[in-house]
């Protein structure tokens, strides 16, 4: 009876410590004036906290919205362990479209993927052009 009342004392803790979520430090904390994409999403104006989602991979960063708390994983295809005296974001810009493809913090400095310019010119519609369709039941 001893040794059962052990091992369910030790399964509980072990569910527990699964169950409680660690807290994510902010690397940046940043107010952006402006509509961008960040890993396919379009994100509104706003003040974003970015973090490490996990200790053991630096390259997976947590995106979310001070405002309105929906965020997004981002995967860095680099993550260099640079030391930077300022926090900034860099974007890839094509036509009116703001990508997210850089974030530089006190200790690394992270480059994400984004599409080729030619890919999202192509997926641009053109101003002034028709388009049609047709179908039949």
């Amino acid at each position: 009876m001893k040794k059962l009342l052990v091992r369910l004392l030790l399964v509980l803790v072990g569910v527990a410590g699964l169950t409680i979520p660690a807290k994510a430090q902010a690397l940046v904390v940043v107010k952006i004036p402006f509509q961008f994409v960040a890993a396919g999403q379009t994100f509104p104006a706003g003040e974003y906290k970015i973090s490490r989602l996990n200790d053991w991979d630096s390259r997976i960063l947590l995106l979310s919205s001070m405002e309105n708390h929906v965020g997004v994983v981002l995967f860095a295809t680099d993550a260099e362990g640079t030391p930077h005296d300022k926090a900034k974001l860099a974007f890839a810009t094509v036509g009116d479209q703001h990508f997210l493809s850089r974030i530089e913090t006190a200790n690394y400095a992270y480059t994400l993927s984004v599409p080729s310019t030619e890919a999202l010119l192509a997926a641009t519609p053109k101003k002034g052009a028709a388009s049609s369709s047709s179908g039949s039941n």
